[in-house]
This record gives structure tokens, sequence and C-alpha cells, in this order.
């Protein structure tokens, strides 16, 4: 089903791979161009040279991902001059800020003389390897333990390579940058896990879209205002490289750095938004990264006699690979070894997930109260932990048919549900799509007009979408007050009781 395949499908995986493969060249062309490595660029290209052609490639990349995707209908929309466009919400487009920063702190970053890739690498992971635990903590979300060690032995890494950095230069120019990625971090990584780190898919998009319209864009108007002011080197450099650069061979290199980053940054932004912690996904991020770093370093240094990486170094991305098996399918081995049987022909295939499905107006109240004590009368009903619900063939998920995506349940929801000692687990509405409709066994509406508009919407559907009563509406408790909550959320577990007598006798325990 849709919420377990989210949730432990390997595609973090591939992420992860797909961001080493595009990193290598980009941190490797970036330190080349700046070191005057290629004899077509007649010596070295200074970062803010540099800096706005990538980041114009980098919106051309991106924007056009999103657009060959179909993801624009992710977007929350405004209405303007009678046409509804893609608009950000207030979160995203702070998000969108602090990517700006990273992005164009990133690129300077490698551009700095006196640093190798490994070392900045080095300063930009640490700081965030610290973040990653601290954002979940603030954030309240759970920790798990192979997490923990995996961020551990990462930062060991880092301080390892960090070890030997002596003969390095840090200069005040580098402290402002890292420093600035690393305030950037921080603050994304809460707008982030507040908003799109769920099971939704919708949500997920939603956030990496609005994220996305904001952060390269505003990178390159940023720009390009400083450079038509033109006050100091710097200024000057972002001046140059929006005119007499972009006639020179290393324009080319420069497309191509920002087409590398645009790649890059669509990995590791579906890296960051997979449901778990912070800091499972940090570790997969910074271990892919360094590990970039080290290729890039080794194939510089073989094609242009560059200095290759130290022994300490080396030994690092040893501890990176140990960090990376701590992420890895190892940590469910159980689930791994019963995929690995039923691959095999050694164990019986499972039953097919049982979806049932519970949809009112916005999805932010009936609904996911009603699937949370769904949830919780599936587990009553067989035995078991609610925490095991994922070792059986049935759950309960709910979607609105004019929801505001993204938005939590309603304080006053949570608060009658814990009071009814149902589990409430984390929440972000979504609307109903045709997937999650057709993956569904049955379809439970909270009032007569929302079957309707579900039927209108879908017909394909009509013969399994049923008012949860068949002799009234569930009233929408939302502004009138605890008593109606408390009302609505019985009412609701009274007739989910009796769905399910005659439902439930036909679950079974999935192998």
């Amino acid at each position: 089903m849709l919420s377990e395949k989210r949730r432990y499908n390997l595609e973090i995986w591939a992420l992860g791979l797909g961001f080493y493969l595009f990193y290598t060249p980009y941190s490797g062309l970036t330190k080349a161009l700046s070191n005057g490595l290629f004899t077509s660029t007649h010596g070295p290209v200074k970062g803010p040279v540099l800096l706005p052609v990538s980041a114009i490639a980098t919106v051309v990349g991106m924007l056009g991902f999103i657009t060959m995707m179909g993801w624009w209908k992710y977007a929350g929309r405004r209405e303007f001059r009678g046409r509804q466009i893609p608009f950000p919400r207030k979160l995203t487009f702070l998000s969108g800020i602090c990517m700006a920063t990273i992005m164009g702190t990133t690129t300077l970053a490698f551009t700095f003389g006196g640093l190798s890739i490994v070392l900045v690498l080095v300063l930009l992971r640490c700081g965030t390897l610290i973040i990653a635990p601290t954002v979940d903590y603030i954030v309240g979300r759970r920790v798990r333990w192979f997490s923990w060690t995996a961020m551990l032995v990462s930062l060991a890494a880092v301080l390892l390579a960090l070890s030997d950095a002596s003969s390095y230069t840090l200069t005040i120019a580098a402290i402002i940058d890292v420093s600035a990625y690393l305030v950037a971090y921080f603050f994304k990584l809460q707008f982030m896990s507040r908003l799109a780190k769920s099971d939704q898919r919708e949500a997920t998009l939603r956030y990496f879209v609005e994220e996305q319209m904001v952060a390269s864009p505003l990178l390159v108007i940023v720009l390009v205002v400083l450079a038509l002011i033109g006050a100091g080197d710097v200024m000057m450099g972002f001046r140059t490289g929006l005119t007499t650069f972009l006639f020179t061979p290393g324009a080319l290199f420069a497309t191509l750095v920002g087409l590398c980053y645009a790649a890059l940054c669509v990995c590791t932004t579906l890296i960051f938004l997979d449901r778990r912690e912070n800091t499972f996904c940090m570790p997969m991020h910074c271990g892919s990264s360094m590990l970039s770093g080290f290729t890039a370093t080794a194939i510089l240094a073989y094609l242009y006699n560059q200095p290759s990486s130290s022994t300490a170094q080396n030994v690092s991305a040893g501890f990176l690979v140990i960090a990376l098996a701590f992420l890895s399918p190892l940590h469910h081995f159980n689930r791994v070894l019963a995929k690995l049987k039923r691959f095999f022909g050694f164990a019986p295939v499972p039953q097919p997930q049982r979806l049932f499905l519970f949809v009112c107006s916005g999805n932010t109240c009936r609904s996911p109260m009603a699937a949370a004590i769904a949830n919780a009368e599936i587990a009553a009903r067989l035995g078991i932990p609610f925490k095991a619900l994922e070792t059986v063939n049935a759950r309960a998920l709910s979607a609105g048919v004019s929801a505001r995506v993204g938005a939590p349940i309603t304080p006053e929801a949570v608060e009658v549900l814990q009071s009814l000692s149902v589990p409430v687990q984390p929440h972000a509405a979504r609307n109903l799509t045709p997937e999650l409709a057709a993956e569904a066994e049955m379809i439970f509406c909270m009032t007569s007009a929302v079957r309707k508009a579900v039927i209108e919407m879908l017909p394909s559907v009509a013969n399994k979408t049923l008012c949860l009563s068949d002799d009234a509406d569930v009233p929408d408790p939302i502004g009138k007050g605890m008593p109606a909550y408390v009302d609505c959320a019985r009412q609701i577990q009274r007739l989910v009781g009796l769905r399910f007598d005659k439902l439930i006798p036909r679950l079974s325990v999935a192998k």
C-alpha cells in the first residue's frame, strides 16, 4: 500500500547513488575551474565569476525537471488576474531562501584557494551532522539507534579528515561562507520537518516544488542585483560572470557545474524529504557527498597531478562506508531476509494489503480521526500492539475532497484521540487521488455530500464508496468547541466498530 511503500522502500539508496554520481563532477569541475586546470579558460576562474552562470544553469535544470515530471500540479495556487498560478506557502518561501543560500555558498566554498575538495566537504558536513539531531529534538522526532550510530560514525569520519588540515588556509571569507551554509541548513531542516517529512507523497512533492520555484530563481535575482550595484571585487566578479565571462570557454564548464548541481539538488532534497528522521537522512547525504569528494580528488590527482587525499582522509572514507552500512537495509534484517525468501520461492507470497479509506472535506479533523480510530480498532481486534500494524495485511488512511494539502490535524482532534487512548501519528492533509481510491478496498465518507463528490470525481469507485453512517451525516466539529469533538469522535468510534464487525474477521496476519 502507498504508505508502506514510501516507508520501507529502498528509494533513498538510489537517490544516494544519484547524489554521488552528480556531486563528483560538480565538485571536480568547480575545483578545476577555480584552480585554472583547463587550458581553454586561460587561468583560474574566481568563484564570483563562476557562480552566476552556474546558478542560471541550475534554474533551467531544476525547473525543467519539475516540468518534465509534471509536478507543478502539486504546488499551492494563488489567483492572479483571473488565473491560478503556482504560489509557495510562507514557510516554503522561507525554506527557499535558505536553499538559495545553500546553493550559493556551496559553489563558492569549492572555489576558495587553499581549501581542497575534501576539506570543504569536511567543514560543511561536520556542522550538518550536528544540526540534524538538534533539529529532530526541536521538532520532537524519534531518532532510532542505527541513525544515532551512523551519525556518530560519520562525525568521527569528518573529524578524522579534518585532523590533518594544518596545511590548509581557512580565510575569513571561507568562514563566513561555511557559517551561512550551516545557518541556512539549521532553519531549512526545521521548515521541512514541520511541512513535509511524512508518508504522504502529495505533501512531499508540494514542498519540493514550492521550495525549488523560490530557491534557484531567487539566487539568480540576487546575483543580478549585486552585479548591477558592482561595489567591490565580489560584486564586480558577479558582473563579469554575467557579461564578458559568458563568451568564454569557461562558461560552458560553468553551465555543466550548474546542471550537475540541479541534478544533485533533486537527489539530496528528496533524500531529506524521506519520512525518516533527519539523523537518518543526513549521514546518507554526507556519506554520499564525502565519497564523491574523494572520487573527484582522485580524478584530479590522476589527470592534472593535483594533491591526492591523505592517509587520514582515506581512512575517514572507510568510516563513511561503515556509517552507510548502519543505514542500509541490514537494520531491517528480518524484513530483508523474508523478501529474499519470497523472491527465491522459500516463503509464501503475502496477501495483498487491504486499505480502508476515510474521506471528509478538509482532511484535518473527521477523516484523520476516523483513520486513527480504525487503525486502533484493527490492532485491538487482531490482538496485536498498535506498533505491530505493519505485520498485518490491513491499514486505514484518510483523505479529503477539498483539502489544503499539508495542513496538520486540528489540536482538538489530537486531544480527543488521546483522551480515547487512540495513538496519534504525524498527519498532513491530502486530497483524494485516483491512485489512492483505486487501492482502497472500501471508501467511507463522513457525509452524503462528500460521497457524492467522490463519485462525481471518480465514478469507477462508486460501488465501494459508502457513507460511514447509513442513517445520518457525521457533523463537522470544527469551530464548535471540545464537546463537539468528543461527540464526533465517539460517533466515529461506534460507526467504525459496526463497519469492522463485517470486515475485520476476514483479516489475517501477513507472513
